[in-house]
């Protein structure tokens, strides 16, 4: 999954965003719906597991962590 791929299914790089918080180990992008927030994580090490939250940026609620190959794939743990 590329950032490009990720910007064309609608995610923003949260840096965009917000400048907090700042993540050393990954990217995290978000897609604005008109019912709330929809976040991923991307870490930088593709060994590690991509996280889908949605909610509070502190307490987030977990929708899917684990491997994924794009961002379809990503995006039928949401819908």
């Amino acid at each position: 999954m590329t950032p490009e791929e990720l910007l064309n299914a609608g995610f923003l790089s949260a840096r965009a965003v917000t400048a907090t918080p700042q993540y050393s180990d990954g990217q995290l992008y978000v897609r604005l719906t008109p019912t709330g927030a929809l976040r991923v994580f991307v870490p930088t090490d593709r060994s590690q597991e991509v996280e889908l939250s949605t909610g509070n940026l502190l307490n987030p609620e977990v929708l899917y962590r684990g491997s994924v190959r794009d961002v379809v794939a990503l995006l039928r743990h949401w819908s």
